[in-house]
């Protein structure tokens, strides 16, 4: 039967071939999209964090994981418009508001999460506990890992029950996410580290940096994966040909 369309290899068994030119206009739109999402996030938190420090005492942790919830989840909307941007040409079925939404929900529950630690360090500090000791950069980064590869899935969770409805096997954005922010997530952490202290001019430099190649990196990553899965028949298409 050559019609029938084959689950890994398209219609009339042929395989896909790489698309190329999708996957470099997946990792740019990320790249983009963290330099404005991320960056606006740490350009702000550095203002804050001085701001918040000399100002609000022991206050500073709780307004501050705020905020930077909140800007979280204005990088979850530039983001998932730029991958968008590049999704509704594979995919013309999903919506642009289906996907700034699911990408803004997996922001803001990753981002609340995410400042929990920080934020009750800053309560136990005001009420007399010991800070904690320094850790060294290799378990540093080791801890950055690990928080992406916990984090992504939750961003990417939202984002999948969108996928889903258009094309199969869209459970493989999950794991995908979570590999992508495993790598992602402790170049943010060297960026912040080698930001030189006093120069604003600098930090705002390195800030902006830091956010486009983590976007960049994590794009790469699971852009892998969206092209293979966008490259599989659709839920229509499979549909259409078994007669479901």
């Amino acid at each position: 039967m050559a019609d029938v369309i084959d689950m890994e290899r398209g219609p009339a068994g042929q395989r896909a071939h790489w698309d190329w030119n999708l996957w470099s206009r997946w990792v740019l739109a990320n790249g983009l999209g963290e330099l404005v999402g991320l960056g606006a996030v740490a350009v702000v938190g550095v203002a804050l964090a001085k701001t918040f420090e000399a100002q609000m005492g022991s206050f500073a942790g709780l307004a501050g994981a705020g905020v930077m919830i909140t800007l979280g989840t204005f990088e979850g909307v530039v983001v998932g418009m730029a991958q968008w941007l590049v999704l509704r040409r594979p995919l013309p079925a999903l919506s642009r508001r289906s996907w700034i939404l699911a990408s803004a929900a997996g922001a803001f529950a990753a981002w609340t999460l995410g400042m929990i630690p920080s934020t009750l360090i800053g309560f136990g500090a005001d009420a007399g506990a010991a800070p904690p000791a320094e850790m060294s950069d290799a378990l540093m980064y080791g801890l950055a890992a690990a928080m992406g590869a916990v984090l992504g899935p939750i961003l990417g969770v939202p984002q999948w029950l969108a996928l889903r409805r258009h094309v199969r096997r869209a459970f493989w954005w999950i794991p995908a996410n979570a590999g992508a922010w495993a790598l992602g997530m402790p170049i943010v952490f060297v960026g912040a580290g080698s930001a030189p202290p006093g120069n604003v001019f600098w930090l705002v430099a390195t800030g902006l940096l830091t956010a486009g190649a983590a976007g960049a990196v994590v794009g790469a990553m699971h852009g892998l994966v969206l092209v293979r899965l966008v490259q599989l028949p659709s839920n229509e298409q499979v549909e259409q040909t078994y007669g479901g």
